[in-house]
C-alpha cells in the first residue's frame, strides 16, 4: 500500500474552504495560545500570502489533521503540524509527515520545544525517527502576540539544510517573514 493511499495531503488555497473550520478546531486544541496566531490571521495568510501553505490531511476521505508552513528559497518551514485528537495514536502522524516530505520535495525546517520534559523529548524522537536532525544552537521563537514572551526552542532539519553555516540566515528569515519581527528586534 502506498503512502498516498494511507494519508493524503490536499493544499488549501481558498480562505473560505470549509476544511479550515476543522483545521481551526485541531489548531486551537493542539497548540497553546502562546504557540499560535489567532486563526483569523491564518485565514488571511491563506488569502494574501503566496508563500504560506496549508495542507489538510485525510485518510479514507476523512479529515485527520493539518500542516501549515512557508515556502522559502531552498527549504520549507513547517510552522504547525497536528493530528486531530480523534485520529491520534494510530501511526497517522508519522505517515502524514512522510507523505508531506515527499509531497513538498524540499528540505524542511521546523521548531521544537526544548527537550526538558517527557512530551518534548518524545516529540523530538518522533521527528528523529523520520530523519530529522536536532540542531543544538539556541533559537528563540518570537511571540505570536504583542507583549508575549520569546520562547527558547530548537530547530530541526530534514534534508540538505546546514544550520552550522546558515543558522543566522534561517533564523532571520523566520523571524522576519513568519513572525513579523523588524530589524534590530531579534534576539
Amino acid at each position: 500500500m502506498s503512502l498516498q493511499s494511507v494519508v493524503a495531503c490536499r493544499s488549501v488555497k481558498d480562505f473560505s474552504d470549509p476544511v479550515l473550520d476543522l483545521i481551526e478546531r485541531t489548531y486551537t486544541e493542539s497548540f497553546p495560545e502562546v504557540e499560535r496566531r489567532d486563526f483569523s490571521l491564518v485565514r488571511n495568510l491563506v488569502r494574501d500570502e503566496s508563500r504560506f501553505i496549508v495542507y489538510a490531511l485525510s485518510k479514507e476521505d476523512r479529515y485527520v489533521g493539518f500542516i501549515t508552513g512557508w515556502l522559502f528559497d531552498g527549504y520549507t518551514y513547517v510552522e504547525h503540524f497536528a493530528i486531530d485528537p480523534a485520529a491520534r495514536n494510530g501511526g497517522i502522524g508519522a505517515e502524514a509527515m512522510k507523505q508531506f516530505l515527499v509531497f513538498c520535495g524540499t528540505p524542511v525546517v521546523l521548531e521544537v520545544e526544548m527537550p526538558t520534559d517527557e512530551m518534548s523529548k518524545r516529540r523530538i524522537g518522533f521527528y528523529e525517527r523520520l530523519g530529522f536532525k536536532l540542531d543544538n544552537q539556541v533559537y528563540h521563537q518570537p511571540p505570536y502576540r504583542e507583549g508575549g514572551e520569546w520562547l527558547e526552542m530548537r530547530l530541526m532539519t530534514y534534508g540538505d539544510v546546514d544550520l552550522e553555516h546558515s543558522f543566522e540566515q534561517v533564523k532571520n528569515c523566520l523571524h522576519k517573514n513568519v513572525y513579523g519581527v523588524k530589524d534590530g528586534l531579534t534576539r
